[in-house]
């Protein structure tokens, strides 16, 4: 249910971002719902993965009895999608990877980071619970699939943890980390009686930056001297530059 959720969340996150109707309305575009969904989804491994946590120390304290075979079969069928579902998602990220390296894009979507950490999350409890039921089916070890349960949700946690942070960050407007300010304030370093005055990079979509500067110069020369210049060594999508002239 919740590998349903998430791909459902990707799917609806893609579809917006996607829509003309939508970018309508947004100064930006629809960038914001990439990070949106990959936030949303990392709060659902975490509701899962809570949800494990307390279904194990329920069965720990009041073992039930367990079909072994049946269990065995119903997560090996489970460990099989969710491998065919990573690597489909793992290709198609791949490829767009490529495509993006030919632009000289830096690109990290996370929507679709959170779909692959979904299988490969699902995929990876399917492999504990195998292993829990073979210990309780073969050497009379009840206990291990609760324990592997707990395991399970505990690693859930940590990848679900990182990916809130990293969407959280892109969703408050945190600086890019996919564009190096550095480069920028030594390239203007370089220019005769330039001064720095503001600088500010953020992210808007997974291959779209917006950056603001505010520069100022004893000889005015227009914001598109400066606009060449930054666009040779950054890919900045939205550059707003203000030339301020001082003395």
């Amino acid at each position: 249910g919740s590998h349903v959720g998430a791909l459902g969340i990707s799917w609806l996150a893609y579809r917006l971002a996607r829509s003309s109707k939508m970018k309508e309305n947004f100064s930006f575009g629809t960038g914001k719902f990439v990070p949106l969904a990959g936030y949303t989804s990392a709060l659902l491994l975490g509701v899962v993965a809570i949800l494990m946590v307390i279904e194990s120390i329920e069965r720990l304290m009041n073992p039930t009895q367990i079909d072994f075979m049946m269990a065995i079969f119903v997560a090996v069928i489970g460990l099989i999608v969710n491998l065919v579902s990573a690597l489909i998602l793992k290709d198609s990220h791949t490829h767009e990877d490529h495509e993006e390296d030919h632009d000289h894009h830096h690109t990290h979507d996370h929507n679709h980071e959170s779909a692959l950490m979904h299988v490969i999350a699902d995929a990876f409890t399917s492999v504990l619970a195998i292993t829990a039921l073979l210990f309780g089916r073969y050497l009379g070890l009840n206990w291990a699939d609760p324990i592997m349960g707990i395991v399970g949700a505990i690693v859930i946690l940590k990848w679900g943890y990182g990916l809130c942070k990293n969407t959280a960050w892109e969703l408050l407007d945190g600086h890019a980390k996919g564009v190096s300010t550095e480069k920028i304030k030594k390239l203007l370093e370089t220019l005769e009686g330039v001064k720095l005055l503001d600088l500010h990079v953020w992210r808007l979509a997974p291959n779209a930056h917006a950056c603001e500067i505010i520069i100022g110069t004893k000889e005015l020369k227009g914001s598109d001297f400066y606009r060449v210049k930054i666009q040779d060594i950054v890919q900045i999508e939205h550059l707003v530059i203000e030339e301020r002239k001082i003395t």
